[in-house]
């Protein structure tokens, strides 16, 4: 999904593939809670991905790739370009361990299943838990079949070009597989935090996989040690109506207002009340290498806890991902 090879080159042992995506939205918002949302209308490039793969050796592999996107803010156009991936993997027979910016086990799992990132991010994601960290994971097999498998990290919040942070990330899951196409997933992590409270994460995620359409579950438990942690439930199915068409829904329900609220690039929330998200879509992949997606997406709020409920979002979008 994230990366298209269209060169190779090879130099005696190494090989290297690259590639990259670009999507983006053509949009309207006819309702919106944020004023300068309200009635705005444009287009924004949401993210290019450039993509450089190596295998350095039959054992020895890395990864960088950079990220270009546009200001989430309402018809606000500037460009940012930042690191994506940046790291060196080694293949342990059948265990993979990498050291570098890479993606985190929160949800590389869940991204991979839901399969339509460039449509949006999975919830945990949406609602600002990192999609990658610097440090140190390992992942593989627990038995001879492949039933049981595990994924673990160790992170820190080091950015490149910024200071660095002394925060520290432990993060583990579990994957289950109990029959062909199925997977169950528990994850856990637990966050080191100098001047904040500690951050504790617990996620169950389940899905299914068939030939012309699958589904998941998820469920999570974000503990900031507040007095309420916040809590978040989704669903998403996606079905195929043919080689080129698919329909595609996804619900997710926030328990506690947003902990981002506002801050969310490209879909705000709204920071003082509990929410219900909704996403109706129709993929359509008009060539191999380009989809157009017509999609509407819901955010209808509870009251806050002055009573006041606020005003319901709604985004009606056309999507294009091309990859190259």
């Amino acid at each position: 999904m994230l990366c298209t090879a269209s060169v190779r080159a090879q130099d005696g042992g190494l090989s290297l593939d690259t590639g990259g995506l670009l999507f983006g939205d053509l949009y309207y918002l006819p309702s919106h809670h944020l004023e300068n949302g309200d009635g705005a209308a444009g287009l924004v490039l949401r993210r290019g991905y450039l993509t450089f793969d190596a295998d350095f050796s039959p054992a020895l592999f890395g990864r960088l790739r950079f990220e270009l996107n546009q200001s989430g803010e309402f018809e606000t156009y500037d460009f940012e370009v930042d690191f994506k991936d940046l790291y060196l993997g080694w293949k342990l027979g059948e265990h993979r361990l990498l050291a570098g910016l890479a993606p985190t086990p929160t949800f590389d799992l869940v991204e991979n299943r839901w399969g339509l990132r460039y449509l949006m991010r999975t919830p945990l994601d949406l609602q600002g838990m990192p999609s990658r960290e610097t440090g140190v994971s390992l992942q593989g097999p627990l038995n001879a079949s492949g039933s049981l498998a595990y994924r673990v990290m160790l992170g820190t919040r080091y950015e490149f070009g910024a200071e660095s942070s002394d925060r520290t990330r432990s993060m583990a899951a579990l994957n289950w597989k109990p029959a062909p196409g199925w997977d169950v997933d528990l994850y856990m992590d637990h966050e080191n935090r100098e001047t904040t409270n500690d951050l504790n994460t617990l996620q169950l995620f389940i899905s299914r996989q068939r030939e012309n359409l699958r589904w998941g579950a998820l469920y999570s438990n974000v503990d900031i040690e507040r007095e309420k942690p916040e809590q978040l439930v989704s669903f998403y199915i996606v079905g195929d109506l043919d080689d080129k068409r698919s329909l595609v829904g996804r619900i997710d329900r926030i328990f506690e207002p947003s902990p981002r609220g506002d801050n969310i690039s490209y879909i705000p929330f709204d920071p003082t009340a509990p929410a219900t998200l909704y996403l109706g879509a129709y993929e359509y992949r008009f060539r191999e290498n380009l989809t157009l997606t017509p999609n509407v997406i819901v955010i209808d709020y509870d009251r806050d806890d002055r009573g006041v409920q606020p005003k319901t979002d709604v985004f009606l979008r056309l999507t294009a991902y091309l990859t190259f």
